[in-house]
């Protein structure tokens, strides 16, 4: 497969998971039966199932990517971009919507300036994985921590070096869809260059949001 057709592949499913993403939050907090089943089912931890759903999924498509079909790739991925618009939806009742609308346009707007660095880049980037991953091991630790401490200087801190981590990361991936060298020999290139690039976008989203996004009283 060549490159231009890996990215049209990568870009293509990358916006069909966003937008199945999106619309599954949207969806969920205008509908009643939906927001209980996610919010208030099993004693209130029902939401908490569904993100270990999605963590589980995740890790599955990543451990599978090679061996399984493109067809059950696709349906992989985009049963878990509808577990995160799942998981996404507090962001509906916690934000205003306008204020959604402003923080994704921006979202998209840093996220493309990191697509065409990783694009026009000539920095070998083989080892950033290393470095990128334990520091997102850190901050998931630090991020743990703070769930105790509620440290509000500790949150804003969490959230830039989130931010900084995953346009660095957005570079990588998108680095990886373009050099050979990078890439996973297998026939799903694409839905899996879309799935780590979805990652990338919504959590710069995520971390963006809980910067700057309007709270909704």
């Amino acid at each position: 497969m060549n490159k231009n057709k890996i990215l049209t592949e990568t870009f293509t499913w990358m916006f069909i998971g966003l937008l199945i993403c999106f619309l599954i939050s949207y969806l969920t907090t205008t509908n009643s039966i939906v927001a209980y089943l996610v919010f208030g089912s099993l004693g209130g931890y029902g939401y908490y199932v569904f993100l270990i759903l999605e963590l589980i999924l995740a890790i599955v498509f990543q451990l599978l990517i090679k061996k399984i079909s493109p067809l059950v790739a696709k349906i992989l991925y985009m049963l878990y971009t509808a577990l995160t618009g799942l998981s996404l939806s507090g962001i509906f009742f916690a934000y205003t919507k306008s204020s959604i609308c402003y923080i994704f346009l921006a979202t998209a707007i840093i996220f493309l300036v990191f697509v065409i660095v990783g694009k026009k880049t000539k920095v070998d980037m083989t080892k950033w994985s290393v470095y990128l991953f334990f520091g997102l091991i850190a901050i998931i630790i630090l991020e743990i921590i703070n769930l105790f401490i509620a440290n509000n200087s500790l949150n804003i801190i969490l959230c830039i070096a989130g931010i900084l981590i995953f346009c660095a990361y957005t570079a990588y991936d998108i680095k990886k869809v373009l050099d050979e060298t990078y890439m996973i020999d297998t026939e799903n290139k694409g839905i899996y260059c879309a799935f780590q690039l979805f990652l990338d976008f919504i959590n710069i989203f995520i971390d963006l949001i809980r910067l700057f996004g309007e709270s909704n009283n």
